[in-house]
């Protein structure tokens, strides 16, 4: 089964006051867009030199195989950015009681139902996917937390990885009810509760699904599929999921996927299938900072809130904007080969253990601490980003936009920059783009252990920790940083 492995939505906790200067929005002012090519950038897309690049994703693509998109998916997305006509789901009925035998206190037996098609509107239970689409497409962005910490902005529009691709709904991950374990050791399994994931049977169709689209409608686009989702460590691909990936790298599809949140204990299928290019998880250092800089605390001890957004606008210009809430070195991170030292491997993000057949950890992107819109709370009763209340403050009216962090946020830079390449030369295949994107990667060292600031540690308090790699997973070799941290500019250069 396919679960997108503990990609955690995190709230930076912030102090609530009363807003005086209620919002002026009385709508979407973004509802007539049809790109966020303009938009400004951010500190994962200054990470991989986004800013560098012409090419925007224009006639490529993109499947992002996960939970489906909300159904208020067009206040964060321009519409022309997302085929819903082409959208869809695949569902399959699935049954769990305990374990009979007893062996086993968190064990469960599964009976799966008949695959069956559905709308790829999503999960009540995540809007995961909807996250992960607005990596690449980007998305309208306006948050009354901000203001409640300081910082007045007017609503933006947050620049994609690859802003003028096209996004393709593929809804593969639904809700189950798992049933109560009182005697398993997990707190998470005691008691009843809802669950996303997917049959393998589920992201095979989802695939197959994309497949069929490049040899049918899309026959001469190019296309690539993104799949923010996994399995158990190192549990080989199933036979199912296996075929659907290799018929569709055959046909041409470019096939992006999670290297999973499983740290030392290794790859999930399907991204640790050698033919799949893999994505492994970096943050940076800069992190939370004033301005950017490792070794400077923020002033006010905790954290600086906005240090994820720039005051750069998109389009390719590099143009100042016009936010003056925002402090000088914003999200602005090192320049050239010198970034290396500035990221650090995520804890979570998966190594490529030896000692496991065919592990295959390709490279690092930007995956700790990424903003995007992650709105509801499972029923999505939340009021748009853009309306004049505060519900999203007080009472239990959830927020629209969190930090998430796991390789599932690493995945879509990785799937954006094959698009940029894919809109260069649209008839290279997937070996050809692992070269590419490998071969313009920035090596890092194999062993590191940088210092991050932690604003929400709870037993010392907000401080510098040390984030250790190394190539040893309990006493096992492994590998945490494959090729490097991938460079868009660098792989278009790259590109023939």
């Amino acid at each position: 089964m396919r679960t997108p492995r503990r990609s955690l939505a995190v709230i930076a906790a912030a102090a609530l006051v009363l807003i005086t200067a209620q919002a002026t929005l009385a709508g979407n002012p973004f509802a007539k867009s049809t790109t966020t090519a303009g938009g400004y950038h951010t500190w994962d897309s200054d990470l991989i030199d986004i800013e560098n690049v012409d090419q925007t994703g224009a006639g490529v693509y993109v499947a992002v195989l996960d939970t489906g998109l909300t159904s208020n998916w067009t206040d964060y997305f321009p519409k022309a950015r997302v085929r819903a006509d082409l959208g869809v789901g695949f569902e399959q009925p699935v049954n769990f009681k305990a374990a009979v035998d007893g062996k086993n206190p968190c064990g469960v037996e599964v009976e799966k139902g008949q695959l069956r098609k559905t709308t790829y509107i999503g999960s009540r239970g995540s809007t995961h996917g909807t996250h992960v689409a607005s990596t690449i497409i980007g998305y309208s962005y306006r948050a009354n937390a901000d203001l409640a910490g300081g910082f007045a902005l007017p609503a933006i529009q947050v620049r994609g990885i690859a802003p003028n691709a096209t996004i393709i709904p593929v809804k593969v991950l639904s809700d189950y009810q798992m049933p109560a374990l009182p005697k398993c050791p997990d707190p998470l399994l005691q008691k009843q509760g809802l669950v996303v994931f997917g049959t393998n049977e589920m992201v095979a169709a989802g695939i197959d699904y994309v497949t069929d689209l490049k040899e049918g409608v899309l026959k001469g686009k190019p296309v690539v599929i993104n799949m923010s989702l996994g399995g158990a460590p190192n549990e080989e691909i199933s036979v199912v999921e296996m075929a659907a990936i290799n018929r569709a790298i055959a046909a041409g599809v470019i096939v992006v996927a999670a290297a999973s949140n499983d740290g030392e204990l290794g790859m999930s299928a399907p991204g640790s299938y050698p033919p799949v290019i893999s994505a492994g998880s970096v943050g940076w250092t800069g992190e939370w900072l004033d301005d950017g800089a490792s070794g400077n605390p923020p002033a006010n001890g905790a954290r600086y809130r906005m240090w994820w957004l720039q005051n750069v606008r998109g389009s390719g210009t590099g143009t100042a904007g016009n936010l003056s809430a925002l402090y000088a070195g914003s999200g602005d991170t090192v320049e050239g080969t010198a970034v290396v030292d500035d990221v650090y491997v995520s804890d979570f993000s998966s190594r490529e253990r030896q000692d496991v057949h065919e592990q295959d950890l390709d490279v690092l992107a930007p995956g700790s601490w990424v903003r995007g819109p992650y709105p509801g709370d499972g029923n999505y009763a939340h009021l748009p980003w853009w309306s004049r209340g505060i519900g999203d403050l007080v009472g239990g009216n959830p927020g629209n936009f969190y930090y998430v962090g796991g390789t599932s946020m690493a995945t879509p830079h990785v799937a954006s920059v094959a698009a940029l390449v894919l809109q260069k030369n649209p008839g290279l295949v997937q070996a050809e783009v692992e070269a590419i994107l490998e071969g313009s990667a920035l090596p890092l060292a194999p062993t590191g252990s940088p210092l991050v600031w932690d604003p929400f540690n709870t037993t010392t308090g907000p401080g510098f920790y040390s984030v250790p790699w190394d190539t040893d997973c309990d006493g096992v070799p492994c590998d945490a940083v494959g090729a490097g941290l991938l460079q868009a500019d660098g792989a278009v250069a790259a590109t023939p």
